[in-house]
């Protein structure tokens, strides 16, 4: 009684501390900056609170709502790496293991000489792998490489990597498409499928995949892309135009698509459920909590972060390690055609909180930075 009297207290505080935010998100997607906002804010693992603002469509007509479904896209590595974590506790995985135990044609060479590439590698974006590492794909890439001797292509022996691996970290979604691969080998069973038996389900998120549903579609939020922006004009360069629906004003609004490259950011999912993840992650429903301390606390490696405003950011298992304005957080997130999103992780005040927006170009960052200190404002 006495904990179920302390969590309503907490969340009457945390109303009051979310009404500036709340203010300020509904002011953005009435101008469509994003159209469509949604978040989540948890203490441990109860939630707190969550809303959204703004409408899925074009036409304003179909309110958002927290079963609303948003592209999260590199969120998705979060869950990714947690299916990893769950196979190197059964000893199916090993975070030392080289890539080529898994998948043999794999070879890589720094300044010509040939080097090891771990799955922790992988996961903390340590690899020198390359989103633009061409070479790589028919040496982890069974179909590819098929394909590739049947027509005659020529396909390289290893890939060059520009840095010794775990020296430096440089974020690439081709580090989780290689990890989705090793799974698949190790355990024989297709990478999409296990997450949906490992993470999702558990997790009870009733209205998350990797392709939308029939009763998800009529729920979606559309993706915008402002025209006026370099994030807007470099996606567009990305965008199938297939995908792209129609103009309005200065801003483009997409269709429905799936994205192929699972592991990497492929999850179609609502606030709601996102919410759930972390309300089951935070509680050790998906790992123990052997497992977990190895995630957040394996040593992490220096990102070149000079463009950043953060003042030291690091990669560890899936999540940036931040330290910026007095406070350390957990962080990952989201960008692609249409959508910019983020997790973050306060472990000195156990909050946690999802925001999921609908527009490429969304501040991510600076929403992030206002809603914990409106939180912390609420709460403490």
């Amino acid at each position: 009684m006495k904990t179920l009297f302390l969590t309503l207290l907490i969340g009457l505080n945390l109303f009051g501390g979310v009404e500036s935010f709340e203010d300020f998100v509904r002011e953005e997607t009435t101008a469509q900056t994003p159209p469509s906002a949604s978040f989540a804010v948890l203490k441990g693992d109860k939630i707190l609170y969550e809303s959204s603002f703004g409408f899925n469509d074009s036409k304003a007509s179909q309110a958002t709502s927290l079963e609303s479904i948003y592209h999260v896209f590199s969120l998705t590595k979060i869950l990714s790496a947690t299916l990893v974590m769950q196979l190197v506790n059964e000893g199916v995985l090993g975070l030392e293991d080289p890539v080529e135990k898994y998948l043999p044609r794999f070879r890589a060479k720094y300044e010509g000489k040939e080097v090891t590439v771990t799955i922790l590698n992988l996961l903390n974006h340590s690899s020198g792998i390359t989103d633009r590492s061409s070479e790589v794909r028919p040496l982890t890439d069974d179909d590819y490489y098929a394909y590739a001797k049947a027509s005659g292509l020529e396909t390289a022996k290893y890939v060059e990597l520009p840095y010794l691996p775990g020296s430096e970290a440089n974020y690439s979604s081709a580090e989780y498409i290689i990890l989705s691969r090793i799974i698949e080998k190790a355990t024989g069973e297709g990478f999409g499928e296990m997450v949906m038996e490992r993470v999702v389900g558990p997790a009870q998120m009733k209205r998350s995949g990797f392709t939308y549903t029939d009763a998800m579609a009529a729920d979606q939020v559309y993706g915008t892309m402002k025209m006026f922006s370099i994030t807007g004009i470099a996606m567009r360069m990305f965008m199938d135009s297939a995908n792209k629906d129609h103009w309005d004003g200065t801003t483009e609004w997409l269709k429905q698509f799936d994205i192929g490259w699972l592991a990497a950011g492929g999850l179609v999912a609502p606030i709601h459920d996102m919410a759930l993840f972390l309300s089951a992650y935070n509680n050790h429903l998906l790992m123990d909590e052997k497992t977990k301390k190895m995630f957040l606390e394996t040593p992490t490696v220096k990102v070149d972060s000079f463009l950043s405003s953060q003042e030291d950011v690091r990669f560890g298992i899936g999540w940036y390690h931040i330290k910026d304005k007095g406070e350390f957080f957990y962080q990952h997130q989201g960008l692609g055609p249409g959508f910019r999103t983020m997790i973050r992780i306060y472990p000195k005040y156990d909050i946690s909180f999802v925001i999921l927006t609908s527009q490429t170009e969304t501040d991510i960052d600076a929403w992030g930075d206002r809603l914990i200190k409106d939180v912390k404002g609420g709460l403490f």
